[in-house]
């Protein structure tokens, strides 16, 4: 009884990040489109939200006297993370969406969990689950049911497939980065040093990429609605990589790339909540879908975690 319950007691913890910062993160595209509104542009709003949030790190890092560390292992984790997580996805996306239908653009993105879960199996961080393979394929259902009928029409020869692997740069990123945190985080590295050099990274490296496309911008015309939201995406931006390092840590890169489909669903909520968006009944269809993947996807981690620990225990 105690064996099969300390996995369940284990994954409380990670379950409650992933879906309490899916929901506080699904505000991030309502926050962007508050700020893109009053005029903040796209390249320039990567780079102050990084800013913002990560000088709030640096400065909860200095209170708690929990620094980043600067040696190599933790430079390689920051670099990695920023650019794989952080950079090359926003630029990849950035020019793609003008050339792609939305629907399709969110389907790419929500490749992520089942290309985590094949890297993963790869660097043989996973074995093969029925559980967990049953949840990213309950997720992935409801993404084509909220996709599927406003976007097949658009889709034809006018979709440039050169766009569409642009697009699928993203993607490949967030899972490449899932499964490389779990293999070189350092030991001693703590969730907030991680995350807080990690934001520093980004915001080093966009501030080129800022300059080369929107040139120095110091929020002209914005205003207090379009600076509000920046500073509130940056805070969204302090949540994900808090719960990316912690859930990974806890729980696996494959659990945690269930996190896109929490966001997808919280950020049509939110949409809906602030801008009255609507949407049609099948939304809540596929929202259940994606519930029933979550579920089957901690179920898989449950197993993982009792099959690892039956090989240690027979390697003992």
């Amino acid at each position: 009884m105690n064996t099969t319950g300390a996995p369940s007691r284990s994954m409380a913890v990670p379950l409650a990040l992933l879906v309490g910062g899916g929901i506080i993160y699904g505000t991030f595209f309502s926050a962007n489109r508050i700020a893109v509104d009053h005029g903040v542009p796209s390249m320039a709003l990567a780079f102050w939200q990084s800013l913002f949030g990560g000088g709030a790190l640096l400065v909860v890092s200095i209170i708690l006297r929990d620094l980043p560390r600067l040696s190599g292992a933790h430079l390689r984790q920051y670099g990695f993370t920023a650019i794989f997580s952080f950079t090359i996805p926003l630029v990849a996306l950035t020019y793609a969406a003008p050339n792609l239908p939305a629907g399709l653009l969110t389907l790419v993105l929500t490749l992520t969990p089942a290309l985590t879960y094949i890297f993963a199996f790869a660097a043989r961080l996973e074995k093969f689950n029925l559980w967990s393979t049953g949840g990213l394929l309950a997720g992935l259902l409801g993404v084509v049911l909220i996709v599927q009928p406003w976007t097949w029409g658009d889709v034809g020869a006018g979709v440039s497939g050169i766009w569409f692997l642009v697009a699928l740069v993203a993607p490949l990123g967030y899972a490449a980065n899932n499964v490389v945190v779990a293999l070189i985080r350092p030991a001693e590295a703590t969730t907030l040093q991680l995350s807080t050099g990690v934001l520093v990274f980004a915001t080093v490296v966009m501030f080129p990429f800022m300059l080369a496309i929107d040139g120095f911008y110091f929020f002209p015309g914005a205003g207090i609605e379009g600076i509000g939201a920046t500073a509130w995406a940056g805070f969204t931006d302090i949540v994900i990589f808090l719960v990316l390092f912690e859930v990974i840590h806890r729980a696996g890169p494959v659990f945690f790339s269930q996190f896109n489909y929490i966001v997808l669903a919280a950020g049509i909520i939110w949409a809906f909540i602030i801008f009255q968006d609507g949407f049609e009944p099948i939304v809540w269809a596929a929202i259940a879908c994606m519930a029933v993947g979550l579920y089957l996807a901690n179920r898989g981690t449950n197993q993982s975690i009792l099959d690892r620990a039956a090989d240690q225990a027979a390697k003992g």
